[in-house]
């Protein structure tokens, strides 16, 4: 029998979690913005895998030091690192060190969208592997979610009297001379949040703590892989003191604080909850382009956030009686119990 039935999620916890990492994981941007200020462009294009290993590697201290605080030190090493530990790491390492990279060779409007296509592989996952129904309410309210974060990001906009689909997929421009590679990377980045959140979904017999720490082991390696790979290291030698103010607090806010918010919220939400909520970054994020760097907010970007908090906060205070239970008994689960 599958030990993921010996845990009750806690979904009043699962929810707060994943508040906080959207909310954390949509300072990205603007410390990433601090962490490669006077960078030269193709410093910029690799530093994000350092940036991620930075996060990872501070994360997985901080959830080092929580053990021993905790008293769970020795429970670290008792632990059973399987397959979908050792995943959920390794994709989350190499889905961010690919966003930051991404969001600076390409617009960001593309870089959240592709990254943001992660969480509907996360659902489709989900429903086909551990077999976790998606409700017609729960499809309807990660619909409005997905349509508020086009709107918000302006891919879905309003011009000339009518709807414009503002996705740029094309090859190399003056102002982005790397866009394709950056457009690949952000795909790549969504690719593997979808994957991690999946992931995130088993051993929900693990203590959080534990999970936490062995996740950004798994993390960490992945990103410095991604580093050796890509030698971001002329870009790293070129930091000032401002840089490295800024790459820390991300460390910190985006790294610890977020990431170890979002294996909480793995542990206590399904699936299709998990990546409806997580949506609440792309609000947050256009809040601060607006008060942090003067940008401007559209009509549609409004209407396309307000969807995302109405269909974000929908399955919180709905209650689905069309929803079936989690079914704990699929393939990969019996393996991992054993």
């Amino acid at each position: 029998m599958s030990t993921q039935s010996s845990y009750k999620m806690n979904d009043k916890l699962g929810v707060i979690a994943i508040l906080i990492a959207a909310t954390g994981m949509a300072m990205v941007g603007t410390f990433s913005r601090g962490a490669t200020k006077g960078l030269l462009p193709e410093d910029k294009a690799v530093i994000g895998s350092f940036l991620s290993f930075g996060r990872m590697t501070t994360a997985m201290f901080g959830f080092l030091l929580i053990a021993i605080i905790t008293g769970k030190f020795h429970d670290l090493w008792k632990a059973k690192v399987s397959f979908s530990v050792i995943m959920g790491g390794v994709s989350i390492g190499l889905s961010l060190g690919f966003y930051i990279s991404s969001t600076l060779m390409t617009s960001i409007a593309n870089a959240v969208f592709l990254i943001y296509t992660g969480p509907l592989f996360c659902a489709i996952l989900a429903r086909i592997f551990r077999k976790e129904h998606i409700s017609l309410m729960a499809g309807g309210f990660l619909a409005m979610v997905f349509v508020g974060m086009l709107m918000t990001i302006g891919i879905i906009d309003w011009e000339n009297g009518h709807l414009s689909f503002g996705l740029d997929l094309s090859g190399a421009s003056a102002e982005y001379p790397q866009k394709p590679l950056g457009d690949l990377f952000g795909f790549l980045s969504g690719v593997f949040y979808g994957l991690s959140m999946f992931f995130y979904g088993y051993r929900r017999d693990m203590d959080s703590t534990v999970r936490g720490f062995w996740n950004f082991v798994c993390a960490a390696s992945a990103a410095l892989v991604m580093s050796i790979v890509l030698r971001p290291w002329h870009g790293v030698a070129s930091f000032t003191a401002s840089n490295w103010g800024w790459a820390v607090i991300l460390f910190i806010v985006c790294g610890l604080i977020a990431l170890g918010s979002l294996v909480v919220a793995g542990r206590n939400l399904v699936a299709v909850k998990i990546s409806t909520i997580s949506y609440w970054e792309c609000p947050v994020a256009i809040f601060l382009g607006v008060v942090v760097w003067g940008e401007s907010m559209t009509v549609m970007g409004t209407i396309g956030g307000l969807l995302i908090i109405v269909g974000g906060i929908g399955p919180i205070l709905f209650k689905d009686k069309t929803a079936a239970p989690v079914e704990e008994g699929d393939a990969l689960q019996e393996v991992e119990a054993r």
